[in-house]
């Protein structure tokens, strides 16, 4: 095994390791049967050039492993947004596992000795969870995927609906997350539309609408009693966009939104659930849903 940096040249190889990573792990816990065929890697990769273009672009750590022949293994990569360091890829191809390149891709990726704040999105794969534990956080809330093609709905009308801006986004952002990322929402607004309520003309709350590859999020609210709205907003646009299936990732804290998708609104819960590791509970997942793909918060 060799380890060193990573560079933008990388991305298609990592994102071949990330999927074969995932389809093994999926294999394992029963998400997939077992003689589920290998993913299709160039199929795949196309909806996700562009947050891997972005997360090349203004990543904090990027390794990769490789073994004897030079094919790539394993990687690791990180960011920095102000003092957060979120962990947003660890992974390992299933076929090539080599004791001790987790630990090592972690140790550069995701140092011991940062001293802000620090986040991970993570699977349930055990081997890894064990590791994760071992870098300075714990277990703040479980997140689930959620699913339903979009119907008619619109915020009520005590709430106006407007085009987003960066400042909008960020402005809630400081208060929920606690760390600006500029970065990261100028791509996101790049990407997909994003609605802004306002209640008694007072900014509360936002969602971002599926991306044309059919990705959405995040949403947030100040106040959990907003996050109907802005997911009634979102579904409404997801509708009107003509979406065929609308999917987010929700944090099981957040259970305003949890109320209102599965009793008022009929949405489903997929089978696959992520953890959310902080070094504490500084996110307010109560009323924050992240972005997807789900590597970053």
């Amino acid at each position: 095994m060799a380890l060193r940096a990573a560079t933008a040249a990388d991305s298609p190889a990592c994102f071949a390791v990330f999927r074969r990573s995932l389809w093994g792990f999926m294999r394992r816990t029963g998400y997939l049967p077992a003689d589920a065929p290998a993913p299709d890697i160039d199929a795949l990769w196309p909806p996700y050039i562009e947050i891997f273009d972005h997360l090349a672009a203004t990543c904090a750590h990027w390794w990769i492993a490789e073994d004897e022949e030079g094919r790539p293994i394993g990687y690791a990569r990180s960011t920095l947004r102000s003092s957060t360091l979120e962990l947003t890829e660890f992974f390992a191809d299933p076929d090539a596992r080599v004791s001790g390149v987790g630990r090592a891709l972690l140790e550069r990726a995701f140092p011991h000795d940062h001293a802000g704040h620090r986040s991970i999105i993570a699977t349930v794969d055990a081997p890894a969870v064990a590791l994760y534990l071992r870098f300075g956080v714990q277990h703040v809330t479980t997140g689930v995927d959620m699913a339903c093609r979009p119907r008619a709905i619109t915020a009520p009308d005590r709430y106006d609906v407007t085009p987003a801006a960066l400042d909008d986004v960020l402005a809630i952002e400081a208060q929920l997350l606690g760390h600006g990322r500029p970065e990261d929402v100028a791509y996101m607004l790049a990407d997909r539309p994003a609605l802004l309520l306002r209640r008694d003309s007072e900014p509360v709350a936002y969602a971002f609408a599926p991306s044309p590859d059919g990705f959405a999020g995040p949403v947030a609210a100040l106040d959990p009693a907003d996050l109907p709205a802005a997911l009634a907003a979102l579904e409404g646009a997801a509708h009107a966009a003509g979406a065929e299936r609308l999917e987010l990732t929700v944090p099981l804290a957040a259970t305003a939104a949890v109320d209102w998708l599965l009793g008022e609104r009929g949405w489903r819960i997929d089978p696959f659930y992520v953890l959310f590791l902080m070094d504490g509970p500084w996110a307010r997942l109560d009323r924050y849903l992240p972005f997807n793909p789900c590597l970053i918060l």
